[in-house]
Order: C-alpha cells, then structure tokens, then sequence
C-alpha cells in the first residue's frame, strides 16, 4: 500500500500460505459464504482484501463474477498464479478506494479492516463500499473479538509445514498495547542446506461490535446479523473469538 499506515505483506505472500491452511479454512467458512451469497441479490462480488486468493477463487467456483483487490502488489500476484479463475479478476487497489460495481456482494474477511490506521479510515472504506452496492447488497465483515480477555495478553503461535521442497517454520505473535495490536509475521525456510528467513510487522486497530455497527450505520448501512463465530453463535463480547457482521445497503 502505498498510503500511511497501510503497507504490509509485501514481501511474504509464498509464506503466508505456511499460516493459513485454505482447504480447512473454507471448510470452516464455506457454510456461510455461500448463505451471504444466496441471500445477496445477485452474484456480482467483491473481495476488498483478498489476499491469496481463497475467497475469490471459492466464490467463482459457485458461480460468482468477482473482483479481488489486495493491497500489496505480492500477495496479487500470488494469488492470480496460485488461484486463476476466469470469473475472478485480481487488481492491486487500496480497500479505502473502491471503485466499479455495483456489486451484490462485498466482503472483508480475515480480520484485514483492523489493517486501517484509524476509524476514519474505517468509515471510509465501508461509505464507499455501499456507493458501489447495489439495492440490498451485502457486506460481511469478519475480525477478531478484541474484547475477549484473551486479546489483552501477548500471544504466539508457531507453525511448521513443507512447502515444495522447503520446511518453513511460521511464527505470528500478537502483542496488544492500548487500543491497539502489533502483529509479528517471521518465516525460517531450509531447502537443501540453506536458510532463508523474511518477517512483517503490522499494527492493528482493535474495532468493537458497538462501533463497528454505527459506523455501518453512519455510512448508510442496516445490520442484518451479528454473529460470535463462523458457527452462527451469537455474538459474545467475553467469550467468541471473532466478529461477523453482515450489513445491507437498503433497496
């Protein structure tokens, strides 16, 4: 990205698939990405941080004409050679400045709206998405509960996994600090005796349920649902790990 605050994932887009096993997490997913999809009022989508690909490529596959836009200029050309499709098109586009549609669908998943410097940014980014809905478009928005107790405390997970002929060993820390996370990617490859390593920093801008929602609401948006978990639980500010909100601009 080439704005404030907005830079990241730029050099790390081969490891990144080391974090996120795509097969598991669609699986895990899949029930309501395809409900949102039905329920949208037509099968025009757009994926405003996509990343590697998986939901573009997911939501072609069910017949969706989608445009896919990430930030950083790897990850899109990681995910147009890792997951072509002809109903999906990648472009490298700052999710503040969406453009096209209308759209019938939009989506902001895997807690990549928290990339945003400020709220402002926020309210940015979801008044342009609903300019370029159409009546009774849909947005689903997913990221993480940062009022669950377990957010105020510093976090770590480590990975291994072969990928192509290298071990990769993925390590994401989170480290909370007021209103805000810093986020930690490092990555130690081997491959036939040699090490390599890569690592990106971001910071994460903790959203709550209550203002996620009047920002949607500000922005011309209804709720439609609230939910804890890719499960449909209802939401719980001290016990889900995530938030999902699906909003809906009015017909």
């Amino acid at each position: 990205m080439a704005k404030k605050g907005a830079r990241v994932f730029q050099t790390i887009a081969e490891y990144y698939e080391v974090l996120y096993d795509s097969a598991q997490r669609l699986a895990r997913e899949g029930a309501v990405l395809c409900d949102v999809l039905e329920r949208a009022p037509g099968r025009r989508v757009v994926d405003l941080a996509c990343g590697t690909g998986p939901h573009a490529r997911f939501f072609a596959e069910r017949g969706a004409q989608v445009t896919a836009y990430d930030a950083s200029a790897a990850m899109v050309a990681h995910a147009a050679e890792r997951r072509p499709h002809p109903g999906v098109r990648y472009e490298q586009r700052d999710m503040r400045e969406v453009t096209g549609g209308p759209w019938d669908m939009a989506l902001c998943v895997g807690n990549s709206l928290c990339l945003l410097p400020t709220l402002e940014d926020i309210e940015k980014t979801l008044a342009e998405t609903r300019k370029s809905l159409a009546p009774g478009g849909l947005l689903l928005i997913q990221v993480l509960n940062y009022e669950h107790p377990s957010m105020a405390e510093p976090s770590h997970r480590v990975v291994h996994k072969t990928l192509k002929d290298m071990e990769v060993t993925a390590v994401k820390s989170l480290v909370p600090h007021l209103d805000h996370t810093l986020l930690a990617l490092a990555f130690y490859a081997s491959s036939g005796g040699t090490y390599t390593s890569a690592s990106e920093t971001a910071v994460l801008l903790h959203v709550t349920m209550a203002g996620l929602c009047q920002i949607a609401q500000r922005s011309g948006f209804e709720t439609c649902e609230i939910w804890g978990g890719y499960n449909r639980s209802p939401f719980d500010r001290a016990s889900s790990s995530d938030l999902l909100c699906l909003f809906g601009r009015p017909r």
